[in-house]
């Protein structure tokens, strides 16, 4: 999340990603003094630290050492009354957007199916001590509704897998009840306790999907337009294939908003910041999913990605991949684009050559590399 307007976090305290909060770690590096390979230990005076620090898999950290600011006890009150039109409304329609919940308490999900009318939005406050309507949470993953497969999500998602596609939006209208009956059921609708215990809810039991995912890097000001435009393509594009008798994605879409990563922090981070845009402060992360083998995922993903990569650009955003997810789509799946892979990748890091040659000069055998990083990282 971001720091809401009137707070001041601990020190310590992070608002992009962990790897800008490590203070040192220990990498197997190659010594050409010894001839071989060895551990080496990089601080944050060490300016080879910053590729390590998001390196795609071409090193291997043995250690790490984290700044961690003191612990904090969160509020995290849960809705499922806001029409989604409202939620990722135009900028300016005023009523519980999204930048709404950001500008007010800082930290806010939304997590919405296609198909249906509300989304599941998480909206975390910082609240020293129990609200009074709280309910005092002492252990992580309170949501067990969400982590569960029902014997009927199970049929529906069978006739998708065997061919029925126009049985999704029952699946999603389906999946959306669930939360708002779990939320009543497990007394989960507003909880309270150490930041972790809200924070974590996803688990091993949790029902695997295939997701997509970009970081747009933007103004603070400029997140309902981002959502907004965001959520008015993916609709569009939907519709566009529902219109063709195909159904490509079933999964939800799930939006974020945080902080950026310093602009001398890691070189590859998707959260960095640009040194030539300081108003960018703030980072919305835009991703959507589908259950794997659904027909027509591919092809919906890559549309949706060359939207992506065409529309934030210029002067009021920058796109990059979320590492984590799939990016770099083509009919044939993720990481399979060439155009992407070879030149919108390494055209939305600054630093990507310097990366690249820092992480090329501690690896020269590439012994941590294959196929792929050969191609992204040459």
């Amino acid at each position: 999340g971001l720091p809401a307007a009137a707070e001041h976090p601990p020190a310590g305290s992070g608002f992009g990603t962990l790897s800008s909060l490590v203070s040192s770690l220990t990498a197997v590096v190659w010594s050409a003094a010894q001839g071989r390979y060895v551990l080496r230990t990089f601080t944050r005076a060490d300016p080879g630290l910053r590729a390590f620090l998001v390196h795609l898999g071409r090193a291997f950290v043995t250690e790490v050492t984290l700044t961690a600011a003191a612990n904090t006890r969160l509020r995290c009150q849960n809705w499922y009354d806001v029409n989604v039109g409202t939620v990722f409304g135009a900028p300016g329609t005023g009523g519980r957007t999204l930048s709404s919940y950001v500008e007010r308490t800082g930290r806010v999900e939304a997590i919405w199916f296609p198909f249906t009318d509300v989304p599941w939005l998480k909206v975390w406050s910082v609240a020293p001590a129990k609200p009074l309507l709280a309910k005092r949470i002492d252990a992580p993953y309170p949501y067990s509704f969400a982590n569960r497969v029902t014997e009927d999500m199970s049929k529906l998602l069978g006739e998708i897998a065997a061919g029925g596609g126009d049985r999704t939006p029952a699946f999603t209208k389906l999946a959306m009840s669930i939360v708002g009956s779990g939320l009543i059921v497990t007394g989960t609708w507003d909880v309270w306790g150490w930041s972790r215990n809200s924070l974590l809810y996803v688990e091993p039991t949790t029902l695997r999907i295939v997701e997509a995912g970009w970081a747009v890097l933007t103004s603070r000001s400029q997140v309902q337009r981002v959502v907004s435009d965001f959520h008015a393509q993916y609709q569009k594009l939907l519709t566009a294939y529902q219109g063709r008798g195909s159904y490509p994605v079933n999964g939800p879409i799930e939006l974020r908003i945080t902080g950026t990563d310093p602009v001398d922090g890691p070189l590859l981070s998707p959260a960095r910041a640009r040194a030539d845009h300081p108003e960018w402060d703030t980072v919305v992360w835009l991703d959507f999913a589908t259950y794997p083998g659904t027909p027509g995922a591919a092809p919906f993903f890559r549309e949706m990605e060359q939207w992506i990569w065409q529309t934030y650009t210029g002067g009021y955003a920058t796109v990059r991949p979320e590492w984590s997810k799939g990016w770099a789509y083509t009919d044939g799946g993720p990481w399979t684009d060439p155009a992407v892979l070879a030149g919108a990748v390494p055209a939305a890091f600054d630093e990507w050559r310097t990366a690249r040659d820092t992480l090329n000069s501690y690896d020269p055998a590439r012994v941590f590399s294959n196929a792929f990083l050969d191609t992204l990282l040459p």
